[in-house]
């Protein structure tokens, strides 16, 4: 039976998740303190969940891999699916921008994902790090899915 560990940090999100535990008969782990305890770090089935921040060095402490899909996976999907133009530049090559764009790091939180121009997108970063750029869109509501094989494993609005 697989068990969450979830860290210190209270959230809305942490909250959803050990209720889901609970649900489906998982033991859960809040983490009192920023270290795995050596009791969990022996378990068969561990589930982390950790803020992109800590989740590198929690991974580490329970000899888990990472899975993070490619800075390009969003640039790859079909047009059909996102409704928009996407593309993957470079921080540098964004500058350039002369009209409002939704740009965002593609696989942290380096700097606030919005719509910016390129004078107006935030300095003190390497020029060369890899950026998403897109189209604005508006929303009428937003979906978070969760896709695994083609098959859709839970969503969020």
């Amino acid at each position: 039976m697989p068990t969450l560990i979830l860290t210190p940090r209270q959230t809305e999100d942490t909250q959803t998740l050990w209720k889901a535990a609970a649900r489906l008969g998982w033991r859960t782990e809040r983490l009192g303190s920023w270290r795995i305890p050596e009791h969990l770090r022996t378990l068969e089935d561990p589930v982390l969940y950790a803020e992109a921040l800590f989740a590198p060095e929690f991974a580490e402490q329970l000899d888990l891999d990472l899975m993070s899909p490619p800075d390009d996976w969003l640039v790859e999907l079909p047009q059909e699916y996102t409704s928009r133009t996407i593309r993957l530049t470079t921080l540098g090559e964004a500058r350039s921008l002369d009209r409002p764009m939704f740009v965002k790091p593609p696989s942290d939180k380096t700097f606030p994902a919005q719509a910016y121009t390129g004078a107006e997108l935030p300095e003190g970063y390497d020029d060369g790090m890899p950026v998403l750029v897109s189209d604005l869109v508006d929303w009428d509501s937003e979906y978070r899915c969760f896709i695994l094989d083609r098959t859709l494993q839970t969503f969020s609005v």
